[in-house]
């Protein structure tokens, strides 16, 4: 007579599975800051326009302002407030026609991308609580 493995109880298995679950949760990264307002407020019938946050990583804003738009000490200021400090008719200025250190962008974003970043970034008007440390820049010298 052949023996026949029958586990005792199910416990293991799902003990396991709950384990691979939680495990693969906790490698999630979590959206910035930006990304993550500007998703949770994107109308539906802009699904086929990019957000702000796309194009802000996409058209490379990211490369001064940070990934999370914290900011990079001596390369570009935190837009985690912008829009409490500027209306959107200054940040589209901004954007468009640069100055204070930002180069222009007129001509290399189309009139919608613009506009799409300049809604996103006026509703940036209060910084999260919990942010990683801004990048420190390259160009700044070691103290050590």
């Amino acid at each position: 007579m052949k023996k026949v493995f029958r586990p005792q109880s199910p416990l293991p298995l799902l003990l396991g599975c709950a384990l691979v679950l939680v495990a693969g949760l906790a490698v999630q990264p979590s959206p910035s800051p930006v990304y993550a307002t500007a998703h949770a407020s994107a109308p539906a019938s802009a699904a086929d326009q990019p957000s702000g946050a796309v194009l802000f990583h996409e058209k490379g804003c990211e490369h001064c302002h940070g990934a999370n738009g914290v900011g990079i000490p001596g390369k570009a200021p935190s837009l985690l407030t912008v829009g409490k400090r500027l209306k959107k008719d200054a940040i589209e200025k901004q954007i468009h026609d640069g100055g204070k250190n930002m180069p222009a962008f007129g001509d290399a974003l189309q009139p919608d991308e613009i506009t799409a970043l300049v809604d996103m970034l006026a509703k940036q008007k209060k910084a999260p609580k919990h942010l990683p440390a801004p990048i420190p820049s390259l160009a700044q010298p070691n103290p050590n």
